[in-house]
């Protein structure tokens, strides 16, 4: 069972890695590039939210309904995703799409390193 504080860590590591992905470029490549991997970074984010509150409702419960519970996430987190990504594109004409796609990937790459730390919710 993963706790709680894992969750939470996990997320705190993707905002701060979409912060230093945005900081970054800001320094190398300039604002525009800055702000496209920061709301890449933050649709990142905003899947993952929205994952962990569907999936980690119910705590204990038979394997069939913690299984649907787990898909039901990622189906409402793919689909988030993708409105996500539309409306940015739709609504912000001056985002730089490589950048916002390079701000995504980092800030999901937070995942993998996230199984790599043990948030044990003490700090």
């Amino acid at each position: 069972m993963i706790g709680k504080a894992q969750v939470r860590g996990i997320i705190r590591l993707k905002i701060g890695i979409a912060i230093s992905t945005a900081l970054l470029l800001l320094l190398i490549l300039g604002q525009n590039p800055a702000i496209s991997s920061l709301l890449g970074g933050f649709i990142a984010v905003l899947g993952s939210v929205l994952y962990a509150a569907i999936a980690y409702r119910i705590e204990f419960a038979p394997p069939a309904v913690l299984l649907k519970q787990h898909f039901a996430a990622e189906m409402c987190k793919l689909v988030c995703t993708l409105v996500a990504f539309a409306a940015l594109f739709i609504l912000y004409r001056k985002a730089d799409w490589p950048w916002t796609f390079v701000g995504y990937l980092a800030t999901t790459s937070a995942f993998w390193f996230g199984l790599l730390i043990k948030f044990d919710g003490k700090k």
